[in-house]
């Protein structure tokens, strides 16, 4: 068994957070959350809570069978505000998925 260890480095603020239900329909992140009155997000730390998604940040929405692979507990983190606008996520499997989404600038 492997352990994972999170960190926390204290380098960025995190101003914003947003849970979003991920299904058939490819969805992004909420730009209304991210480019906000308080500031505008330099990067986002997204965890999957539950179910595995796919996701692609090159313009082109991912298939529940083309993009990248997460998984339940995995972890990804995106840098660049380009990429917050462009990065779309659906979910792999049967279920909706669920993932958790933390801003800093």
């Amino acid at each position: 068994m492997t352990n994972k260890i999170n960190y926390v480095a204290g380098l960025f603020d995190c101003f914003a957070y947003e849970s979003i239900t991920v299904g058939t329909t490819a969805v992004g992140l909420t730009t209304s959350v991210y480019k906000s009155d308080t500031g505008t997000a330099a990067r986002a730390i997204i965890t999957v809570e539950t179910d595995q998604v796919r996701y692609r940040y090159d313009g082109t929405s991912p298939t529940s069978t083309e993009g990248h692979l997460l998984n339940a507990t995995d972890t990804l983190l995106v840098v660049g505000r380009g990429n917050l606008d462009r990065i779309r996520f659906i979910r792999a499997g049967a279920d909706d998925a669920t993932i958790r989404v933390s801003y800093e600038k």
